[in-house]
């Protein structure tokens, strides 16, 4: 078995009740995926109840809900996994679904590079189809010959429209996209660890260009290089995507739509991430004035009721009430907010740290011939809030983890100030007891009565039985919760957490932010989480073997000003080349040939040299310009102003290649 299906469906139907299985189309624009009235219950929980929604070729759509809402399901039964208790799945003829999974499976005795050749199966089939009728071809004659040549020519044409003769390029360029780099194409696939299980799914799943892709959590194992290079993509791919995350910072890349699973229902949103906010406020602020008005409204009646229910008015009475009960069961009651169970975190300490909690100096780390850092140095100070981010592999980890004793480092000095208390969020949270209880694991070695546990693990939605489940069957929101239930507890003034939102869904990881911004310790934080960076730290450090990067500000000003000075090197570069060609030693040139074309017909063929460079320039400042601005989270609040942006950029880009042309072309005539 595999990790990716792709399914090539005329027309897939679930039907579980007759009616239609199409909706009108909006805008003129085919429908992609119809899926409409859906329901579906699990014993006495229920899932779906007439969840629709529908989605249109180059739509990138952000599905997002609480865990366990249901979100895989409804992707298990897109796929036909598993068959919904009523309602119609309905796809365009022709569509090719590629669905990533969360846990992948693969043949273990396949390499790297076999698994994503996989992906090419058609291709593969079609190149030896070729390859058998050259040689036919050679064995033929007359009538015979020409048919074998007819079916070569079909083949062919096939072959090449499916982009046959790049499909090399294009594997290599998306297995080193997602981080898979050449030295491991030829691992069997038993012999790669998790993450890179998960890149190569995501890999073989890319190379296939399907017309759909459902994605369940692309950017688990995933470091910050290879989500940006998995943004990129999907910005330019031309299927639609429908994208499980709680990475709010690609929702608000990536998404021009919101599905939000809420109450067994899909809602749709206009916008990424931060559009949806804003409008589910607004939302839920005008249904709880509407609430609080019609029971003002009904309060009045019930009032008018029990006052006149006798005497002159008594007929009045009875007949207000039977309107007011008629409207209690009609669609037009407004329902109240619901107030959904989120986690309710209050980090605390009860001692002041020094105001130097810790100096790094001269400290190195490697592994064999691999070396991770060597000898950096920094210092933290009470009170900061720092982030730590690197590729894959860079000691990230390891570095956390020689800081708090359970790794020695190879060389070099670190101290701790005084009245420290350190707590430390394990991303594996594989550190618990399996054989206890949830209250138990709260609550072992610590100086904390009953009903403060009970306290502590209701605050983290541990409630009633829920208490008594042993750890071994939580799931991993569930254990990331149990450990921060601990660090409540334990009231560290000193945080070192790895990838803390890992497992959290998107209101668990805001109600992270919320208590860290309220902390008054001190932070220390791997994450490739750049939402959460964003809110939380003033200060990162960048693990970028074998050295360290320490920058003042969080992860946009960091990554801002990477672009700004990719943009300055390019603009260096082609300054100096254009300086170079404009000083070069004049060579004996053959008599010049007349033009063949009148360069007036070019788009850039009337400007003289001196003006061609300067557009050069100009069109190079720009396109930086546009660049920043479009690694800008705020860019993407408004979705106009962010197609606005990219639509330059693109235009930007494809006026450089042009100028590019007219420049090179002058040189050839000179």
């Amino acid at each position: 078995m595999v990790v990716v299906f792709f399914f090539t469906i005329s027309l897939y139907l679930l039907p579980c009740a007759p009616f239609p299985a199409t909706l009108p189309a909006q805008n003129n624009q085919t429908m992609l995926l119809t899926i409409d009235n859906l329901e579906k219950t699990f014993g006495q929980r229920t899932i779906f109840d007439k969840a629709s929604l529908t989605l249109y070729p180059g739509e990138r759509v952000g599905l997002i809900g609480a865990n366990g809402s249901g979100k895989t399901t409804l992707f298990r039964i897109v796929t036909g996994a598993i068959e919904p208790d009523y309602g119609t799945i309905a796809l365009a003829k022709g569509t090719r679904i590629g669905y990533l999974v969360q846990d992948p499976v693969f043949n273990p005795d396949n390499t790297v590079l076999d698994e994503a050749e996989e992906a090419f199966a058609d291709l593969r089939r079609l190149h030896h189809e070729m390859r058998a009728l050259e040689h036919k071809l050679g064995d033929v004659v007359g009538e015979e010959q020409d048919r074998v040549l007819r079916r070569y020519q079909a083949v062919q044409h096939e072959f090449e429209l499916a982009g046959g003769y790049a499909f090399t390029h294009r594997l290599e360029a998306t297995l080193l996209g997602v981080g898979l780099d050449r030295l491991t194409w030829d691992q069997q696939v038993s012999t790669l660890s998790g993450g890179q299980r998960s890149r190569l799914a995501l890999a073989r799943l890319l190379i296939g260009e399907p017309d759909l892709l459902l994605l369940d959590e692309p950017t688990n194992h995933l470091d910050l290089a290879a989500i940006e290079w998995l943004e990129d993509y999907l910005r330019d791919f031309k299927g639609a995507v429908l994208i499980i995350s709680h990475d709010r910072f690609l929702l608000d890349r990536l998404s021009t739509r919101i599905a939000w699973l809420n109450k067994c229902r899909l809602d749709s949103f206009t916008g990424n991430y931060s559009a949806f906010v804003q409008q589910r406020e607004l939302l839920e602020l005008s249904q709880s004035r509407a609430y609080e008005q019609q029971q003002e409204m009904i309060a009045k009646q019930e009032e008018f009721i029990r006052r006149f229910q006798a005497g002159q008015r008594s007929k009045e009475s009875r007949g207000r009430k039977t309107r007011l009960e008629r409207f209690k069961k009609s669609d037009e009651m407004v329902a109240a907010v619901g107030k959904d169970h989120h986690i309710r975190l209050a980090l605390n300490t009860d001692q002041r740290a020094g105001d130097q909690v810790l100096r790094v100096r001269q400290l190195s780390k490697a592994f064999g011939p691999r070396r991770l850092w060597e000898e950096i140095s920094f210092d933290i100070q009470r009170g900061e809030r720092i982030g730590m981010i690197g590729p894959n592999g860079s000691g990230k980890t390891t570095l956390l983890k020689c800081l708090i004793g359970e790794a020695d480092a190879d060389d070099g000095d670190l101290r701790w100030g005084a009245n420290l208390n350190i707590g430390y969020y394990d991303q594996r949270l594989d550190e618990f007891d399996p054989e206890l209880t949830v209250m138990e694991q709260v609550w072992e070695d610590r100086d904390v009565n009953e009903k403060q546990v009970r306290d502590i693990c209701a605050v983290m939605l541990f409630r009633n039985d829920d208490i008594y489940k042993s750890m071994s069957l939580l799931s991993g929101g569930e254990r990331a919760r149990v450990r921060l239930a601990q660090l409540l507890i334990d009231k560290p003034n000193v945080l070192l957490l790895d990838e803390p939102t890992n497992h959290l869904d998107i209101a668990s990881c805001e109600a992270l932010e919320r208590s860290l911004t309220d902390f008054p310790g001190t932070i220390l934080c791997v994450s490739h989480d750049r939402y959460f960076l964003d809110k939380l730290v003033g200060r990162m450090i960048i693990l970028q073997p074998p050295t360290i990067v320490d920058f003042l500000g969080n992860y946009s000003a960091w990554h801002r000003r990477q672009l700004q000075l990719a943009a300055e090197t390019s603009a260096k570069a082609t300054r100096t080349a254009v300086a170079k060609h404009k000083h070069a030693e004049p060579k004996p040139q053959p008599p010049k040939k007349p033009r063949k074309d009148n360069p007036y017909l070019r788009p850039f063929g009337k400007l003289g040299m001196k003006e061609l460079e300067k557009k050069i320039q100009q069109t190079e400042a720009a396109i930086a310009a546009a660049q920043v601005r479009l690694s800008d989270p705020e860019t993407f609040r408004s979705h106009t102003r962010a197609q606005e942006i990219q639509i330059e950029h693109d235009r930007l880009t494809a006026q450089m290649k042009e100028l590019e042309k007219e420049y090179f072309s002058r040189e050839e005539e000179d």
